[in-house]
Parts: C-alpha cells; sequence; structure tokens
C-alpha cells in the first residue's frame, strides 16, 4: 500500500504525477523482495527471465560503489533515469546536500513499489527534487523531456542505473536518444545564454556605461571596411595549419585578421597580433577568454563587443573597445534611446559567436570574409586548436559516443557534435538569408559550409589578397559613432525603476505577512480564512505586476521560475482541497519571492552605480573630451 505521506506529497507537489499513477494496481511482474542485510531491492520479470534492479544482498554497498564512480557534478542539475528504491540518490545526496535534482522512472510499478517503501518527503520535493517523471505510455518520453528541458536553468549531468540498460535496454536507448535530440533542438535557447536570464540583467545595466562611452562599429564605421578583405578566425583544429599563412597576411597587412572566442589565445601563442577580437557571451566564463591578455596588460587589440558581453570581461579589458547592440537585448531597449528617435542596427542572436561576428564583418562591408579554423566538426582526435591553456583540445570518450556525421570540405564523412551542427545550419542559414556569395572557407578537413566556396589559404593569398597593406592603422580611432543618446530619458525610466523598489519591498514584505497567515491557517484548517487569503493574494499579486521594476527587470530575471509558478497557479486553481493549496502557494511562491527580494537588491545596486558611472560620461562629454573606455 502507498505511504499516506507520499500521496500527500505527490498531490501537493507534483499533482499530474499522481494523476497518472493514483489507479495503478500491483504488478506481479514487478515486486519488492527483502535481502540479505534485511533491506528491499525490486525484481523485474522480462522476456529473459526476473532480474533484480538493486543487489540482492547488500543494496547500500553496491549504491556506494556506483556513486564513487561518477564524476564530481558540480553545479550541475542531476536527472536521475530509473529511480528504482533511490538507494543511489540517497547517497549522492549525502556528497552533495546542496544538490538539486528530477527523476525519471520508467517503469510505472517500479515506482509503486519505491512510494510504497520510501518516504518522499525525505528528498525536500521542490526545493531539492524539482520534477518527478512517470513514464505510463510510449509518448510520455518526449513531452516529460519537452517540457523538463524548457525550463532548464542549469547543466544537466544524467544518472543511468546500470541495471536499467539491462532490465530496460529499449526504454533506456529511447531516453538517451530524446533527450539528445530534444536538448540539442533548444541548443539556441541554451547555448545564446538565454536561460541566463540574472546574467543578462546584470551584464546589462552594468555595461550601458560602456556603451555609451563607445562608437557603435555598425553605426561609425563610415565605409572604411567597404570591399576589404577579412579573415575570421576560429578556434577550430584546422587553425594548426595556418599560422605561418596568417603571419604572412598580418607582416604584409594583406587583409584584417579578426578573433573569436579563444582563437584569439591560439594567434597570440604562435607570435599572431590580431586586428580586433569579437565577443559578446554573457557568462562570467567568458572573461577566461581574455585573462592573458588582461593579466599582461595587452591593450593593442581592439575588443568589438556585443552589448550582452559579461561585465566582468567588459570591465577589466585594457584595450579600445567598440560595440554592437545585439536584438531581443531588453535592458538595451528599456533604458537607451536615441535622441534622433531612430532605431538601432541590430546584430541577429546567435548561438555561434563566429555566426554573429559574420553578420557584423558584412554588414559594415568587408568582402571577400574568409573562415580560418571553422572545422564545424572533429579532426582526428581533436576539437580545438592547440595553444589555449585553458582547453583540452582532444577528444574525450563522451564526445566519440556521441558523436554524428557530416561531409568535409572534400566531400568525405567526418564527426561532428550534435552542437556543432546546430551552429553550423544557423551559419548556412545566415549566408543564404544574406545573399552574400564572397564567403570563402578555407578551413581544411572542416564540415562543408554551404553558401561558401572552399579554397585552400595559399590559394586565397595568391588570387585574392595580392594588395598589401589594405589595413588601416589605428582603424578603431576612425569608428566615429552617429549616435546621440537621450540621457534625459536614461536618467527619467532610472529614478522611475529606483521609486518602484521601494514600493517592492513593500509588496513583498506583505506577502511574506500573507503566506505566514496563510501558514497558521493551514495548521488549523481554517477553511474560511484561508479563502479570504487567497482573495489578499489575488490583490497582492496584481499590484506584483504592476510595479515597473518588477515587470521589465526582475521578473525577467526569473522568467523560468515565473513560468512554473503561473504553471502552479492554474493546477491550483483546478483543486477543491483548499489546505493543500495554500501549502503549495506558501511552498512554492515563498521560494519565488525570495528570488525576487535578492535580485531587486542586486538591481537596485547595479542602477545607482550605472546613473553615477554614465553621470561621469556625460560630464566629459559636456567638456568635450574625446572618451574611449579601456579600463
Amino acid at each position: 500500500m502507498i505511504k499516506i505521506e507520499n500521496v500527500n506529497s505527490l498531490k501537493q507537489h507534483f499533482p499530474d504525477v499522481w494523476g497518472k499513477i493514483k489507479d495503478v494496481q500491483e504488478d506481479n511482474t514487478v515486486k519488492s523482495e527483502q535481502t540479505v542485510s534485511q533491506e528491499w531491492t525490486v525484481s523485474v520479470m522480462n522476456n529473459i527471465g526476473r532480474g533484480y534492479i538493486h543487489s540482492k544482498y547488500n543494496p547500500n554497498k553496491e549504491a556506494e560503489r556506483f556513486v564513487e564512480t561518477l564524476e564530481d557534478i558540480g553545479e550541475r542539475h542531476v536527472l536521475f533515469f530509473g529511480v528504482g528504491l533511490g538507494y543511489h540518490i540517497d547517497y549522492l545526496l549525502q556528497k552533495h546536500p546542496k544538490m538539486t535534482f528530477s527523476i525519471y522512472e520508467p517503469n510505472v510499478n517500479v515506482f509503486y513499489q519505491f512510494i510504497t517503501r520510501r518516504n518522499l518527503d525525505k528528498w525536500s520535493p521542490k526545493k531539492s527534487l524539482k520534477n518527478v517523471m512517470v513514464e505510463t505510455s510510449n509518448d510520455d518520453c518526449r513531452q516529460y523531456l519537452s517540457s523538463f528541458t524548457s525550463f532548464l536553468d542549469q547543466e544537466v549531468y544524467i544518472v543511468i542505473l546500470p541495471s536499467y540498460e539491462r532490465l530496460f535496454p529499449e526504454q533506456t536507448k529511447l531516453f538517451i536518444e530524446t533527450f539528445r535530440n530534444v536538448v540539442f533542438r533548444k541548443t539556441d535557447y541554451v547555448v545564446s545564454g538565454k536561460i541566463f536570464a540574472k546574467r543578462m540583467a546584470t551584464n546589462g545595466i552594468f555595461n550601458i556605461p560602456k556603451i555609451v562611452a563607445s562608437p557603435n562599429l555598425l553605426e561609425g564605421h563610415n565605409g572604411i571596411f567597404k570591399n576589404k578583405p577579412a579573415i575570421l578566425v576560429a578556434a577550430g583544429p584546422s587553425l594548426n595549419d595556418e599560422y605561418d599563412n596568417l603571419k604572412k597576411i598580418k607582416e604584409n597587412g594583406l587583409a584584417y585578421i579578426f578573433s573569436v572566442g579563444s582563437s584569439i589565445n591560439a594567434l597570440l601563442a604562435n607570435g599572431i597580433t590580431p586586428d580586433a577580437a569579437f565577443s559578446y557571451d554573457g557568462s562570467v566564463m567568458n572573461s577566461k577568454v581574455f585573462q592573458n591578455i588582461i593579466d599582461n596588460e595587452i591593450d593593442h587589440i581592439p575588443l568589438i563587443f556585443g552589448s550582452t558581453i559579461g561585465f566582468e570581461t567588459l570591465q577589466k579589458y585594457p584595450g579600445k573597445v567598440a560595440n554592437f547592440i545585439v536584438s531581443d537585448d531588453y535592458i538595451i531597449d528599456t533604458f537607451l534611446k536615441r535622441k534622433d528617435g531612430g532605431t538601432y542596427t541590430y546584430i541577429n542572436r546567435f548561438s555561434s559567436i563566429s555566426t554573429l561576428t559574420l553578420q557584423v564583418l558584412l554588414n559594415v562591408g568587408f568582402s571577400p570574409v574568409i573562415l580560418v579554423g571553422q572545422n564545424f566538426g572533429y579532426r582526428a582526435d581533436q576539437y580545438y586548436a592547440k595553444g589555449i591553456d585553458y582547453i583540452n583540445s582532444d577528444l574525450v570518450e563522451e564526445q566519440k559516443k556521441t558523436a554524428v556525421s557530416t561531409i568535409d570540405v572534400y566531400g568525405n564523412e567526418i564527426f561532428s557534435s550534435r552542437n556543432h551542427m546546430a551552429m553550423k545550419n544557423e551559419m548556412e542559414s545566415l549566408i543564404q538569408q544574406s545573399g552574400e556569395t564572397n564567403i570563402i572557407n578555407t578551413t581544411l578537413g572542416g564540415a562543408k559550409i554551404e553558401g561558401t566556396d572552399f579554397i585552400p589559404m595559399i590559394e586565397v593569398i595568391n588570387k585574392y589578397l595580392r594588395t598589401p597593406f589594405v589595413v588601416k592603422e589605428n582603424w578603431i580611432d576612425e569608428i566615429k559613432d552617429s549616435i546621440s543618446y537621450d540621457y534625459d530619458h536614461l536618467d527619467k525610466i532610472t529614478r522611475k525603476m529606483l521609486d518602484s523598489y521601494h514600493e517592492l519591498k513593500v509588496i513583498c514584505k506583505r506577502f511574506n505577512e500573507l503566506l505566514e497567515e496563510m501558514g497558521r491557517f493551514t495548521n488549523t484548517k481554517n477553511y474560511k480564512q484561508l479563502e479570504l487569503c487567497f482573495n489578499k493574494f489575488d490583490k497582492l499579486f496584481d499590484r506584483l505586476q504592476r510595479n515597473m521594476l518588477n515587470i521589465q527587470i526582475v521578473q525577467a530575471m526569473n522568467h523560468l521560475e515565473f513560468q512554473m509558478i503561473m504553471k502552479m497557479f492554474e493546477e491550483v486553481r483546478l483543486s477543491s482541497d483548499t489546505v493543500m493549496k495554500a501549502k503549495r502557494v506558501i511552498d512554492q511562491f515563498g521560494t519565488y519571492l525570495k528570488g525576487i527580494a535578492e535580485d531587486m537588491e542586486i538591481v537596485n545596486h547595479l542602477l545607482k552605480d550605472m546613473s553615477t558611472r554614465v553621470g561621469e560620461v556625460t560630464q566629459k562629454e559636456k567638456a568635450g573630451v574625446t572618451i574611449h573606455v579601456s579600463q
């Protein structure tokens, strides 16, 4: 018989799961058995006989040994495929008590044994245990994983209980394939940083003073790059073949050389200084790419940055900078307006910095654009160029196992990753939409990129790069920004945001008081007072949704959590159990409220700091001082 605690827990935290399994009856093909060590295991009858999910002798010892084989999970969310009776989950929680995790059980009868033998509340539902997925039909796998990945806000580490590969081989295989496909279909969502909602807001506010103090490349290039050759250098393994050619190009000024991502370090390690580095990655790890430049105070390489770049990079970068605005940057759109009322020239948001940079180069008139080190695939046992000290350029076993095939520039089959293939498709789509025909791919052994011509670099030099010294020295100083920002608008919006911060504090305080009140009425099962509390809650929630700071910044910083809250509201409205409704609201909305309270303090501090730093910029402009942001 199912434990009553588990019934209540599922109803409160995972009502969809309870609705699917509540009528499940014990099945003789799956049953619990006591082990030699007086613990429980689960036996399963399938077409090859009866097998055991856990050891028949000592399940705890077996689980401990299994957990020791797992790599460090770090900050990742753990997805357990195969729950059994959860011994391995208990041990991993002992090692990582702050771990958040989800469980996927492919056999409903095994899950029935679990909720009969174990207490689900020990895993702190919704706090530590975020999702419960129990398969009851063939369609469940894709639906569950699509929903699961929609709310991802961190990297996922999958743990598959070894016995499931033996007892449920087809379901295990389907799960792995479906998970990979679903995740990589959402690559642009995951990789581009949309899931890093807090980072996007923090970066945006912090970067505004740097943006208004530096020229916009797209607006201020003044045609100086028209029909000039540009080399876009990525960090694929084929970059190793081109250092001599790139040195010749650099020494004779035959083309502008631009690095993207980590290729800056490979170039510098081989004595090549690019004419600029491009970056827009909003993650905290982005600053690691430029750590060598920062530590050695290399100040002669301009940085062309997207508005979404991680603020740590921009804050410390020692050289001159120019910017471009990335589409769907809601912070920039909220705070920065042009005095002339015009719109910005936006660069589309891409998962690959190479594709984004290609769009910038085409936009400002470079032709031809020559791709170097743009493999979009593995070469032998390498996936990165050498000379990048924080990256192991060699393939690991997991990459080999998950590889997919594509065609290289010679028409041969090579292996790649789904991530690379998504990026390649993205670049091909941009090329097709742009209508550009003068894009050359020199990447020896790299993937074929539709819309480009493959020509080895030595031939490109002889045919296309015959004019020396086309690169203008100090070209960055010729980027004259034509944008005049409306500082009155910026000041007005900032003041409104700061004012609404104080109102938001009051709203959060009253919510906390209301949740405490609901907790007391829940304990006494005072249904009448709880209904009055729900009415107060609705009015207070409407007030929250009218608050400017919350709607325009804080809610966006917690948009995944907000979606889950709205889903919870829909679920509880359908329930007639007033006490259970109140418990879910107290639990889930209370957690969401803590996130709001933390983020509004951060935003308040950032807004004040931004206002001060923008004021310094405007004072310099009024004084007629030429500004080049380099610190």
